[in-house]
């Protein structure tokens, strides 16, 4: 059965949007969580109260940064929160408001919490980027760069109350960054499908996200600055993040958790890389949803859908595990750091580690 209770405004002015509800939800003192780039090219400072904005935040959140954000989030009363920026900020924002929420400082404390929290604490989320879907889930991803491990702190209290979608905070994204989140969304969306978690509203939203993307992606590669194709990527990101809301990721999120923490792939390219390979895999089990992407797109065979989304990466974006500097003998060794639990099950063909072997053996 479907659930997801954020409730998703799409706008033209976020921060009409986002004063209106700050009074709805009877936050007086919101804590800002923003990135570095954000604060400037939106001029953060001359919309919140100066001293109320953490800004540290780096392209992976760690538990170094986390801790950060949580002793600045101690430094006054704060009464909610205000999430701008791409997933990072977004997670780093989810770990605050579970410290805020339990009165616990210690990230590693916070990841064991499953009683419902003391307080709930409101956020509205305002995503920058079309890739992450952050703003309608429960999850947060936590980086331990020196054990090499990701961790996923989630919790129920922990979905944003609103999230607000304005396609105008995307354009500044250069066209790397906009192609790598978009593989992000795209991800997310084909993740959703081949999940034994999926349900008829999931799929229905990621069917409608991928068409979404392939439908725009080559008009946003020859012209960045078009806001209503940028509106659209932003809101498939959205409509993937409720997809995958529900199922949790799968296979290829599992398969990308080693390659971003040894190898630094980009999370939306590491996790989109093994998309061809699974398709190939899963599509047995998912003929019925990939003849109505096709059918939707126009498209007469898998290998047309399987050549448009060869094509968005193009010559813009490594993507091969040689690119980026993956050897032959690390194979092995990435195929057992491969089966993350609660993600590789997910998937709706199980998979052996002969199999994974295969699929970075396609990518290399």
């Amino acid at each position: 059965m479907y659930f997801n209770p954020v409730k998703v405004i799409e706008t033209s002015n976020w921060v009409k949007a986002v004063s209106r509800n700050l009074a709805e939800l009877g936050i007086k003192n919101p804590l800002i969580t923003t990135s570095p780039e954000i604060l400037q090219l939106q001029n953060i400072f001359s919309v919140f109260n100066q001293n109320s904005i953490f800004s540290n935040i780096g392209s992976n959140p760690t538990f170094e940064s986390c801790r950060q954000a949580i002793d600045f989030s101690n430094k006054e009363e704060f009464d909610g929160i205000i999430a701008i920026g791409g997933g990072s900020v977004m997670d780093t924002a989810k770990v605050v408001m579970a410290s805020m929420g339990t009165g616990i400082n210690d990230v590693a404390k916070l990841l064991k919490v499953t009683a419902p929290y003391e307080a709930r604490v409101p956020g509205i989320f305002i995503p920058t980027t079309h890739g992450t879907g952050s703003e309608v889930t429960m999850w947060a991803t936590i980086w331990n760069m020196k054990e090499k491990k990701k961790y996923s702190l989630s919790h129920p209290d922990l979905y944003p109350d609103i999230a607000v979608l304005n396609g105008t905070l995307t354009l500044s994204l250069p066209v790397h960054i906009s192609l790598t989140t978009t593989l992000d969304a795209l991800s997310h969306s084909f993740e959703a499908i081949w999940n034994k978690n999926a349900n008829p509203q999931s799929t229905e939203y990621a069917i409608e996200a991928i068409i979404l993307i392939l439908e725009n992606i080559k008009e946003l590669k020859s012209d960045l600055k078009n806001n209503v194709v940028r509106t659209k990527l932003l809101k498939a990101s959205n409509i993937a993040g409720l997809a995958f809301s529900n199922t949790k990721t799968a296979a290829a999120h599992s398969i990308s958790y080693p390659l971003t923490l040894r190898f630094k792939i980009p999370h939306g390219i590491a996790c989109s890389m093994v998309m061809l390979p699974l398709i190939k895999i899963n599509k047995i089990a998912i003929e019925r949803e990939l003849h109505m992407i096709l059918k939707k797109l126009n498209l007469s065979k898998v290998s047309d859908l399987e050549k448009q989304i060869k094509e968005i990466p193009g010559d813009i974006i490594k993507y091969t595990l040689t690119d980026w500097g993956v050897r032959k003998e690390h194979l092995e060794e990435l195929v057992k750091q491969s089966f993350t639990r609660e993600r590789m099950e997910n998937n709706i063909i199980d998979l052996s580690e002969e199999r994974v072997r295969w699929i970075l053996e396609e990518i290399y």
